[in-house]
């Protein structure tokens, strides 16, 4: 009777220790099917990664268990320490992190991280969960990009100009906030369309958003607020060195041919500058100021630069002729 109990025992006892290995089996594969990584991480590094995990990281399994994963990242490190940190002490860190890891082979994905604590024997665990945000960030980056920009030209459009404008005019002391515009506009634009077509006029708008902004740089906001008038930002910048610097922009124009099939043909431009003031109470007091020096450029022939007569520079200017 003995002998039959210690073998249903023996046989019950071996029955429960493959169950257990067919559930880790079971339950292997179903961390494996995840739509997201998953990475078991004690204080000194990785023990376990599901396949999106090594997916993402670009790693077997051999190559990622030992490995921390802040090793793998390229930015919010410090964030994103303190997530994981918050984990292992079994708080709960509410707001998750965005990071860029950067796997091996060098591709380099956005992440959504999120940590939190394990119930584990012995040293803490956590699990971290990493959701790949890349596509998603592409689809919004371009979005917002469609958003703000001018279709035809490139430049930013007339809404995300003039909203920018209004947040550089408003940033700063006052008055010891430089901001200078330029308003410009291509001159006898009719004139172009009409003898060349609107196709041609097109390229003539594209030319000059290309010419200005590889002038330009980072340095100043560039935007088309109009048919054939643009608009220039120059935040931190003295209006005398934005009078030169559009200067270079007028002469560069008037030299760049715009070849098209309807024929090849040069355009110029009319500049109006203006400066911030102490008296400035909105933004749209400086366009209005660059917008009648833009008229006063036209008037005077076109082809010039005209600053704005309240400008400092403009007096001074004024006092040497007399």
């Amino acid at each position: 009777m003995f002998l039959e109990e210690d073998i249903s025992s023996t046989e019950a006892a071996a029955l429960t220790k493959q169950s257990l290995v067919d559930t880790q089996a079971r339950m292997g594969i179903m961390l494996d099917l995840m739509p997201m990584g998953l990475l078991i991480h004690t204080m000194q590094g990785i023990i376990y990664a599901n396949q999106e995990a090594k997916r993402l990281l670009k790693v077997s399994e051999g190559e990622v268990v030992g490995r921390h994963f802040l090793d793998f990242l390229q930015t919010n490190g410090d964030e994103a320490e303190a997530q994981i940190t918050a984990a292992f002490e079994g708080q709960i860190h509410l707001k998750t992190t965005e990071v860029e890891i950067k796997s091996d082979d060098g591709v380099v994905r956005t992440i959504k991280l999120i940590a939190g604590s394990l119930p584990w024997d012995g040293n803490p665990v956590v699990q971290l969960l990493l959701q790949d945000v890349t596509d998603l960030k592409e689809v919004q980056q371009t979005l917002h990009r469609l958003a703000v920009t001018d279709e035809l030209t490139g430049a930013f459009n007339r809404r995300y100009a003039f909203a920018r404008a209004r947040e550089l005019f408003t940033q700063g002391d006052g008055a010891q906030r430089l901001l200078t515009i330029a308003v410009l506009d291509i001159d006898h634009f009719k004139r172009v369309n009409d003898t060349f077509g609107h196709a041609s006029g097109d390229a003539a708008l594209r030319t000059l958003s290309d010419t200005i902004r590889a002038l330009g740089g980072d340095d100043f906001t560039f935007g088309r607020i109009g048919g054939e008038e643009f608009i220039i930002l120059f935040p931190r910048m003295d209006v005398d060195v934005a009078k030169d610097f559009c200067e270079r922009i007028r002469q560069q124009i008037e030299n760049t041919p715009v070849a098209t099939v309807g024929g090849v043909f040069s355009i110029t431009v009319s500049i109006g500058i203006s400066s911030k003031t102490g008296t400035d109470r909105s933004f749209d007091e400086l366009f209005s100021r660059a917008d009648a020096a833009l008229y006063q450029a036209k008037e005077g022939g076109r082809n010039r630069v005209v600053l704005d007569s309240s400008s400092p520079v403009f007096a001074m200017l004024a006092s040497a002729k007399v």
